[in-house]
């Protein structure tokens, strides 16, 4: 019984979310504490920018936890009125896959801004 159910957490559809906000962020290390633990805590791989002007996340994962992290996220007023993209897909089939789509770690940045031309990094994580 116990393989059956690992098995069906093994089958459990995976997915991709997307979603950027702009807006004054007034306690960015609260934000990065939320996002280590929310996302590390859901096992989401992926992508998280956070700049005093708002934040841009691209972060993968079971499709269960996604949407949990999406209740936390909108759970703070902050992210009233959020878009949030999520779509399904399967799981990478490798490491290289994982690799090239950017989802084998978790990657948490404080930057300038989130422009193009503004990479240049406050603190990482």
């Amino acid at each position: 019984m116990a393989e059956t159910h690992a098995e069906d957490q093994d089958q459990e559809q995976y997915g991709v979310l997307l979603y950027y906000k702009y807006a004054d962020m007034p306690d960015l290390d609260e934000l990065v504490a939320f996002y280590e633990s929310n996302c590390n805590s859901l096992g989401l791989l992926g992508r998280v920018r956070l700049s005093p002007q708002g934040v841009n996340v691209t972060v993968g994962g079971k499709l269960s936890l996604l949407e949990k992290h999406i209740a936390a996220v909108m759970s703070n007023v902050l992210f009233e009125g959020t878009d949030f993209k999520l779509a399904t897909c399967d799981r990478p089939v490798n490491d290289n896959v994982a690799k090239e789509c950017g989802f084998t770690a978790l990657s948490i940045r404080v930057v300038q801004g989130l422009g193009t031309k503004s990479n240049q990094f406050l603190t990482t994580r």
